[in-house]
C-alpha cells in the first residue's frame, strides 16, 4: 500500500516540487542534505511537530550560506503542504533528493 502510494505520488511531486522549491540554491548543502534534512522533518512532523514550530528551529540553525534558510524554509513548506501529507520519512528523503538533483541539472 505504501509503495503504490509513493508510486502515485512521485509524478506529482515531479511537477509540483519545482515550482515551488525551484533549482535549490543549495550554498554549502548538497541534495543528500536536503534528503535528510527531509527526512528529518517528516519523522519530527509524524510525532507532532507543528509547521510553525519546524520553521522557528530553523531560526535556530546555522547556515554556511545566506540562501540555505530559505532553501530549507521552501522545503518544510512542501512537506507541510497536501503534497507531503502521506510521505513516509523514506519516501520523503527519495523525492525530495530527486526533486533537488533535477533541479540541480543544466
Amino acid at each position: 500500500m505504501r509503495f503504490r502510494l509513493t508510486a502515485c505520488l512521485l509524478p506529482v511531486l515531479a511537477f509540483a516540487g519545482p515550482a515551488v522549491a525551484g533549482n535549490y540554491p543549495l550554498g554549502t548543502m548538497t541534495c543528500d542534505d536536503i534528503a535528510q534534512f527531509s527526512m528529518d522533518t517528516i519523522a519530527a512532523k509524524k510525532e507532532g511537530r507543528t509547521r510553525e514550530e519546524a520553521l522557528a528551529q530553523l531560526e535556530e540553525r546555522s547556515y554556511g550560506d545566506p540562501v540555505e534558510k530559505q532553501t530549507l524554509t521552501d522545503v518544510v513548506g512542501v512537506l507541510y503542504s497536501n503534497l507531503g501529507r502521506n510521505l513516509g520519512v523514506k519516501s520523503a528523503g527519495a523525492v525530495m533528493k530527486m526533486d533537488c538533483e533535477k533541479g540541480r541539472t543544466p
